[in-house]
């Protein structure tokens, strides 16, 4: 059903908004039975491009405002002053449709934590089913991995010299070789990664749940819809207001509202619906329908550092996006074999450590990644991408400590909302990097990545005293686009919603996203937030 259909005022029995990682499977699974009418809001428009299938195009999808919201933080009072460009999926599928596709389930340790502070139902134990649910990995564990499920997730295997290399240096190192990180016990060493892709072609949420549903008679999805606030009867939520065109619509929920719009999306939505702060709110000329203080606060994001280098053999992105014979070469490759650089858009190996004697966890990253450049979008040649084989290895915390918070500046639903990560503010983080920055130059001393090493680009070898380390640490940082906790799950007063994903003190109204977790899932996020959704259809469907 298409938005021309929907009459003035229509109602449903679901009303999602948003249709990222976890919208998208909520259409699904609570549209399946048949018996439920459900309207789905997206504010961007279709994922109808080969941009968004091929995992290398990612580098054309970070600049192309069609695709993404391209947002700004406030400046980082530990950053010298520096803002930071954030930019986010706004297309069917949200983030997993331009994310670096990563598959990543996350360290089990995390969630048994946000079952120790009272999120009852969300260890990994409790997880397990819906990561095994969401998942096709045929050749895993299948008391573990899950098989023929909707998302894709592929083996990087023997991918070339310059993966091979780091590798073998990171055990030279110290951490060793394992078979499958997701299996539940082997979070810690070092491995090939695993994508979210099928036969090299993107395993999107919507192309995996929302696609197969389009065709239901009993789905809505309405795009271009910016969604502009939660309509509320007393304490009830009972539709949404959104604008389609230049006019205002309204969509009434029999049964709940749903909030699928992001980390950075879902808190603005709840504030401009007078959930927050009252204190914030009044100061923003918004109308308080509910007190809720912790509504944008919790505000967590995975950052990196990195080192670069130039290679001494032509086997990285950087030389295939300056010559059109290896252009052809590998365009080659992936239409035949469905192999090659065209079908990964990031990391290709990673080892997660133990950053001193004294850690009780992996809580360190270092990534390889095959291409190097003046800052992390720096994808092609005209976006400052080095004019030589060049490799990156990006140095990341999984459990960063600095916490910041976002709010909306106006009642104006077009206006972006403030945002402040307070990147660094914990000197601990500061001090981890620190860290991770002399292993990751250890292990590129190694012998096997030594010899592939022409010299380290950035920061450099002249930078090596801790001053100085520090300042290059400040002024090179920046997101890994892992934002999360806005409307954190809780039983204490700072919570936005309970381990049934309901907004505190309210009826009628769910938050399904990444801004529930209490912490960062450590690392990425994209699978995390599959598996919260279809946890989260369940407890939906129980409650039906």
């Amino acid at each position: 059903m298409s938005s021309p259909e929907i009459s003035a005022d229509a109602s449903f029995e679901y009303v999602i908004v948003g249709a990222g990682s976890a919208g998208c499977v909520l259409a699904n699974r609570l549209s399946e039975n048949g018996r439920n009418s459900v309207l789905l809001l997206e504010a961007g428009g279709s994922d109808a491009s080969v941009s968004l299938r091929i995992p290398i195009l990612v580098a054309k999808i970070l600049q192309d405002e069609r695709f993404t919201w391209q947002l700004t933080t406030e400046p980082q009072t530990s950053q010298k002053g520096q803002a930071q460009r954030w930019v986010q999926g706004k297309v069917l599928g949200g983030s997993s449709s331009i994310n670096g596709n990563l598959y990543v389930r996350g360290d089990p340790i995390e969630y048994d934590s946000w079952a120790a502070q009272g999120c009852i139902g969300w260890s990994y134990e409790d997880l397990l089913p819906y990561f095994m649910r969401l998942e096709d990995f045929p050749s895993g564990n299948e008391r573990v991995r899950g098989r023929g499920g909707p998302i894709g997730c592929t083996q990087l295997r023997d991918f070339d010299p310059l993966s091979d290399a780091f590798l073998r240096a990171c055990e030279e190192a110290g951490s060793p070789r394992v078979a499958d990180y997701n299996d539940g016990r082997s979070y810690e060493g070092t491995f090939y990664s695993q994508y979210s892709t099928r036969r090299g072609l993107r395993s999107s949420a919507a192309v995996a749940y929302l696609r197969p549903a389009m065709k239901r008679a009993n789905l809505a999805v309405v795009t271009r819809a910016l969604a502009t606030r939660v309509l509320f009867d007393g304490l009830r939520a009972c539709g949404v207001e959104y604008l389609v065109g230049g006019q205002t619509r309204r969509s009434l929920a029999r049964k709940e509202v749903i909030l699928s719009a992001g980390t950075l999306h879902t808190p603005k939505l709840l504030e401009l619906s007078g959930v927050g702060n009252a204190d914030i709110l009044r100061e923003r000329g918004i109308a308080v329908t509910h007190h809720l203080p912790g509504v944008g606060e919790n505000l967590r994001d995975h950052t990196a550092t990195r080192l670069t280098f130039e290679c001494n053999r032509p086997v990285t992105i950087n030389d295939i996006a300056r010559s059109p014979w290896l252009k052809l070469r590998e365009g080659i490759r992936f239409l035949v074999r469905r192999e090659g650089l065209l079908t990964i858009s990031s990391s290709t190996a990673q080892t997660n450590l133990r950053a001193s004697p004294e850690s009780n966890r992996a809580d360190l990253l270092l990534r390889l990644q095959p291409f190097s450049g003046r800052d992390r979008y720096a994808r092609t040649p005209k976006l400052g991408m080095d004019m030589f084989p060049g490799f990156t290895m990006s140095i990341g915390i999984l459990n960063p400590r600095s916490v910041g918070w976002l709010h909306v500046r106006s009642a104006d639903p077009r206006e972006q909302a403030a945002m402040d990560p307070r990147y660094l503010s914990a000197e601990e983080d500061l001090r981890m990097y620190e860290k991770g920055i002399r292993i990751a130059r250890h292990v590129a001393s190694r012998p096997a990545l030594r010899q592939l090493i022409v010299r380290e680009t950035r920061p450099g070898p002249s930078i090596e005293s801790e001053a100085e380390i520090i300042d290059y640490i400040k002024s090179s940082v920046s997101t890994s686009w892992h934002m999360v906790g806005t409307c954190r799950m809780g039983n204490d007063r700072m919570a936005v919603v309970d381990p049934q994903l309901r907004v505190h003190g309210l009826t009628g109204l769910r938050v399904v996203d990444a801004s529930i977790f209490p912490t960062i899932p450590s690392s990425n996020t994209n699978i995390p937030t599959i598996a919260a959704a279809e946890k989260a259809a369940d407890m939906i469907s129980e409650a039906d």
